[in-house]
């Protein structure tokens, strides 16, 4: 039989199988049914459906034309009606997850995860801000073809910390499956082979820089020591990681051998003498200390899986408590010691930049202390307070170049000489003018170069 229904009364659920979608899309205005029960309805069309549509159905209301009109919803529908059929196909929802692309791409986002450049642009950045030190009080070769020439040396940075921060994953990867399961090891998106081939590749390549850019036997000497001091500290069988009082060793050593052999290669670039000058102690004894209050305090997020691998740190055995209080205490010794610089050698430090470089550095410092102890110390709030720590070291390396007094430019017989008030004339001016050079102003070089 026949009879007409009202569309005002007739409501549709959002999501329906496909078998009855198809029929309903092409309702008239005189449905033919059976004067029967629903029951008799076909049974993948009456499985808790209502027969309901929404008011206005050819257009009166826009959420009911979008609903039996929109493609992503006719998309929505069919997967679910497959779903709930099962002679009806899958949908290959992952069609394109196994193709080479899709492939490549995981490959390269573990490949980054593994390098990590994110924690490599710290030294990046110390490394420009320590040559652009060097081409300041050098002003008369500040030419651009400097900086091309120094580009190789820092990519040959880049990769002996990414060697650095890949061999401590592959000799860490039971810890890291509990503190840090995000990393392509711990979490079996990179193999180790693969691994391993990265960094002997960042090892070779930065080894092939220093011969193709002819670097001297000492810079070369530098960096295979760094790279041995980072290899001691994560692989066995030296393993200095395992041991507190070793780590907080061996972790500044690094960093003063990367400070020594960048200012040294720097000046060798250049043909000038590498000088221990008030300038060049001050960096060097500021980063370091730095580096000995930061080793405890990035252990802290780590307590748990350090515990449960038997690596008794200083943060697991006196508590994050007394290590926050010592690494702070010691921070402000370092700023304390750097504004009595600014104050005391007036002839050597900008006292107008020393001072607020410093000075506000410190009292943030006392800040961020004071909340990390409102959060007792939590994982989290000690993971951004060591972060804090390293925006504080990112200041001091960018004011770096601008520390030091500018030179005075003296001009012999058509030779400049470059000299500050601490300074003498340099040994080529006083051999022009027949005077013998001062012991300030001969050529010196580090203790590296003395004791090879």
């Amino acid at each position: 039989m026949e009879f007409s229904m009202s569309y005002s009364s007739l409501r549709l659920p959002a999501t329906i199988p496909s078998q009855c979608y198809k029929a309903s899309s092409s309702f008239t205005r005189s449905i033919p049914v059976k004067a029967t029960k629903s029951s008799n309805l076909p049974s993948k069309c009456s499985t808790n459906i209502n027969l309901n549509l929404p008011v206005g159905l050819y257009g009166e209301n826009k959420l009911s034309k979008s609903l039996l009109f929109d493609q992503n919803k006719r998309d929505s529908i069919r997967a679910f009606a497959q779903a709930e059929s099962g002679d009806a196909e899958p949908v290959n929802t992952k069609a394109t997850d196994d193709s080479v692309y899709a492939r490549a791409s995981r490959f390269g986002a573990a490949c980054y995860t593994f390098i990590r450049p994110y924690a490599i642009r710290q030294a990046l950045i110390s490394s420009v801000c320590l040559y652009a030190r060097v081409l300041n009080e050098n002003q008369l070769v500040l030419q651009w073809p400097l900086w091309l020439k120094a580009f190789p040396g820092l990519i040959a940075i880049f990769f002996a910390h990414a060697y650095e921060n890949g061999i401590n994953q592959v000799f860490d990867i039971d810890i890291d499956r509990i503190n840090k399961p995000y990393l392509p090891l711990s979490s079996g998106e990179l193999s180790l082979k693969h691994a391993w081939l990265m960094m002997s590749f960042g090892v070779l390549s930065g080894l092939l820089i220093f011969r193709l850019c002819n670097a001297d036997l000492i810079s070369t000497a530098l960096y295979c020591l760094g790279l041995l001091l980072a290899t001691s500290y994560s692989a066995p069988p030296f393993r200095f990681k395992g041991s507190s009082l070793a780590t907080i060793m061996v972790i500044p050593m690094i960093n003063f051998i990367k400070s020594v052999g960048i200012l040294y290669t720097a000046n060798a670039s250049l043909g000038r003498p590498f000088v221990w000058s008030s300038q060049t102690i001050f960096i060097v004894a500021f980063s370091t200390i730095f580096f000995v209050a930061g080793c405890p305090l990035k252990d802290i997020p780590d307590v748990k899986g350090d515990m449960k691998n038997n690596i008794r740190t200083f943060a697991a055995r006196f508590g994050a408590k007394n290590i926050v209080y010592f690494a702070v205490g010691l921070l402000l010794v370092n700023y304390i010691g750097a504004i009595a610089a600014a104050i005391l050698l007036p002839q050597a430090f900008k006292r107008s930049v020393m001072l607020p470089v410093h000075i506000f550095p410190a009292l943030m410092l006392l800040f961020q202390a004071r909340k990390l102890d409102k959060a007792n110390y939590g994982k989290e709030q000690s993971a951004n307070f060591f972060q804090f720590l390293w925006l504080l070291l990112l200041l001091n390396w960018y004011m770096r170049p601008r520390l030091a007094q500018p030179r005075k430019h003296i001009a012999i017989d058509g030779l400049v000489s470059i000299s500050r008030s601490e300074d003498s004339l340099s040994p080529a001016a006083c051999k022009q003018i027949g005077t013998r050079a001062p012991p300030s102003s001969l050529p010196q070089v580090s203790f590296f170069a003395s004791m090879w």
